[in-house]
């Protein structure tokens, strides 16, 4: 009978050890999809959930053009930023992906947003 090498259980514990992940650092540049931080001048931004999406569809004609509010985190406050407009701060939610559409719904995992902040 083959006995183990007694190294084997720490080799063990360090191999699962390597399949950990680490906490991701904050992209960079301004994107991010919801639940994820990006960096935005000296703000991290995490977009956490969309609280209105009004816009107007793409395949269709629309009196008004309607707006989109993210419920975003910045900093340690959460704030609803409305897209096109800098809160008090000067983030702005500049962009939203993808397009609404009348014959689709747009599923959480397809959100992509773009930050930007206002200096003065």
């Amino acid at each position: 009978m083959r006995t183990l090498p007694p190294l084997l259980p720490l080799l063990s514990l360090i191999a699962i050890g390597a399949c950990a992940t680490l906490p991701q650092s904050p992209r960079s540049d301004g994107m991010a999809r919801l639940g994820e931080a990006t960096q935005v001048g000296s703000q991290t931004v995490r977009p956490l959930s969309v609280v209105e999406d009004s816009r107007c569809p793409e395949n269709a004609r629309c009196i008004t053009a309607g707006r989109l509010i993210v419920a975003t985190r910045v900093g340690r406050e959460t704030r609803n930023l409305e897209l096109g407009k800098p809160d008090a701060s000067g983030v702005t939610l500049d962009s939203a992906e993808p397009a609404k559409r009348t014959d689709r719904r747009i599923l959480p995992g397809a959100w992509r947003f773009h930050f930007s902040v206002i200096t003065p």
